[in-house]
């Protein structure tokens, strides 16, 4: 009896070594590693920037297609004095009031940019111009870019002005 009981406890053991060597993270881990070592900053930088330029750019044509496309499918803006604006309508009826208040071009500045796969963070400051390069306000942003369909996008921007606050009515 004694030795049948250990053969068995042996058979176990050794088919209980067998089943949690197998279970393993290893091809996770495999993945995983693949998956990040496609990442590279030094390219989601330079679509970044070629897409902040393409942003400032679309003020001087009117094209507010293009500006909501530099945001992803489900993008919030934060604008100062109102509440979050999300969706590609609420972010082209931004970018048509902007426009009509005379806004014709905006400068990007990034300062920082970290982040991986998942998320790029950006900031930064920011100027804004009226008609013959006036320069109306000045102030600092953080973006959080993700990819969506290969390219890198806006998915949640914020931002502030420089400019102090108007004196509080009396």
């Amino acid at each position: 009896m004694k030795h049948s009981f250990l053969k068995f406890a042996s058979v176990f053991f050794i088919a209980l070594i067998t089943v949690l060597s197998s279970c393993t993270n290893a091809p996770e881990k495999t993945e995983t590693a693949a998956a990040a070592s496609t990442f590279s900053l030094d390219s989601a930088k330079a679509s970044i920037a070629a897409s902040n330029k393409q942003y400032g750019e679309c003020f001087a044509t009117g094209d507010s297609v293009k500006f909501v496309n530099s945001y992803t499918s489900d993008a919030c803006i934060y604008v100062t004095n109102a509440p979050k604006m999300c969706g590609p309508q609420a972010i082209t009826a931004f970018f048509n009031g902007a426009y009509s208040m005379g806004i014709r071009s905006l400068k990007l500045t990034t300062e920082e940019l970290s982040g991986s796969k998942e998320a790029v963070v950006e900031t930064g400051t920011y100027e804004l111009f009226v008609d013959k390069g006036v320069s109306i306000d000045k102030g600092k942003f953080i973006v959080i870019w993700k990819e969506e369909n290969g390219q890198w996008k806006m998915h949640r921007d914020i931002w502030n002005t420089d400019s102090p606050a108007p004196p509080a009515k009396k």
